[in-house]
């Protein structure tokens, strides 16, 4: 069985997270991937289609904090469901691949709706066997 990547942290308001990758590029791919998961279970999401969101790069926080809030508002406008991401970092910047569908009423049950993605306390960091990062989303 393969183990999660993250887990689901008390908070007082919202809901914190808390994700793990062995590098920067998986830590913000699962970190997509797990706020994908608060929003529907993404087993019954398909990769239909593949979409691609660019930013400028910059510190591992910033590169996490715009790579959520893209890949939130994808959900938010275009009712878009990733099953799967991607991340790749370069000297030109931030990249990330996602793959999955548009929502179908009648296939994907939506837990809650999630209205942003906050930078308070949100936090990267090397721990022991790869990288951590703890971010907040409002509910």
């Amino acid at each position: 069985m393969k183990r999660r990547r993250f887990r689901l942290l008390a908070h007082t308001a919202d809901i914190r997270l808390e994700v793990r990758g062995r590098d920067l590029q998986q830590l913000c791919a699962e970190s997509v991937t797990a706020l994908f998961s608060l929003l529907t279970d993404r087993h019954k999401v398909r990769a239909r289609e593949s979409r691609i969101l660019r930013g400028p790069g910059g510190d591992p926080a910033d590169n996490l904090f715009l790579l959520l809030r893209e890949a939130l508002l994808l959900h938010s406008v275009d009712r878009f469901l990733a099953r799967n991401a991607r991340v790749i970092m370069d000297g030109s910047g931030v990249s990330l691949e996602v793959g999955g569908e548009a929502y179908d009423a009648s296939r994907h049950v939506l837990h809650r709706e999630i209205k942003a993605v906050t930078a308070h306390a949100l936090e990267v960091r090397k721990g022991p066997g790869g990288y951590i990062a703890r971010f907040v989303v409002d509910v």
